[in-house]
């Protein structure tokens, strides 16, 4: 009988452990189930986590107390600071995008062994590696003095935001007509016009916000000598009768060798003769 007993109390003690394992189951499943969906709870709901605000305390003690180390809350200030994004920020991201528009004719243009290679240049020309840097920051100026002008809700800020837009437009402009259409004269007419409008504008930013008129100044000074330079540019580079430059004709010349395979065609010696004929008859005055 014992043997048997034995055998009964092993199979009840399995049995039970065996139910245990049964209950265990469906228990585990439910709390995976529970683990994971608060998971994507969290994941859902993630937010960058928030800058630490700066907790300025100023406590004064009671009189009495001098030597308390807590203070007399009656008479306990606090101040928090939140740190937020200024917002000039977005205003200089936006100039400075939009004033990426133009960039692609411009690398076009200026690429190794294109027409601009091949023109005679100013002496004051920078290297091409110098706008991009010059050119970001100063539209990113601009920016900062665009949220000063909204920021300063003057009953004028509409109307010199409206000049500023028409001015900044003239802007983006600029490099399709000079490094896109190569036409170098029609760029200096626009320059001009820059720093004319400019010239009107900030006396108008001065009387809203001084800062926003002097944080255009860098612009201005920018703006005239890319202005001369332009000039220059049509001096070396001059027109002829029917409106051609140096520019276009050697876009033209690149663009038969590349059609050509490189060789030097009877197209193109008619081109630059019919050219040369032209310029000859130019400097003739006939």
């Amino acid at each position: 009988e014992q043997p048997a007993s034995r055998n009964s109390t092993v199979t009840r003690i399995y049995q039970l452990n065996m139910a245990k394992m049964t209950l265990k189951r469906p228990a585990a499943a439910l709390l995976c189930l529970i683990v994971g969906l608060r998971v994507v709870q969290d994941v859902a709901s993630f937010a960058p986590p928030a800058l630490p605000a700066v907790v300025l305390s100023s406590r004064t003690n009671n009189h009495h107390h001098h030597h308390s180390k807590v203070a007399n809350p009656s008479t306990s200030t606090t101040t928090t600071l939140h740190a937020t994004i200024p917002s000039w920020t977005y205003y200089s991201l936006a100039h400075v995008i939009g004033g990426t528009t133009g960039t692609p004719i411009v690398i076009s243009g200026t690429k190794k062994g294109g027409w601009f290679d091949r023109i005679p240049k100013p002496k004051i020309n920078p290297p091409n590696f110098v706008f991009g840097p010059v050119w970001t920051l100063l539209y990113s100026l601009m920016g900062v003095s665009v949220s000063r002008i909204i920021k300063a809700s003057s009953p004028q800020s509409s109307f010199v935001l409206k000049l500023w837009y028409g001015h900044y437009a003239l802007n983006l402009i600029w490099a399709p007509i000079f490094f896109g259409l190569k036409r170098f004269r029609l760029g200096f007419m626009i320059s001009s016009m820059l720093v004319l409008t400019l010239g009107g504008i900030l006396p108008l930013y001065h009387a809203i916000d001084p800062i926003a008129a002097y944080l255009q100044i860098p612009y201005m000074l920018w703006l005239s000598f890319a202005t001369v330079l332009n000039y220059q540019f049509c001096v070396l580079n001059p027109a002829n009768g029917i409106g051609v430059n140096e520019a276009m004709r050697q876009a033209d010349l690149i663009k038969n060798e590349e059609e050509s395979g490189g060789e030097y065609t009877d197209d193109m010696f008619q081109s630059d003769l019919k050219n040369l004929q032209r310029a000859a008859a130019e400097y003739a005055g006939l």
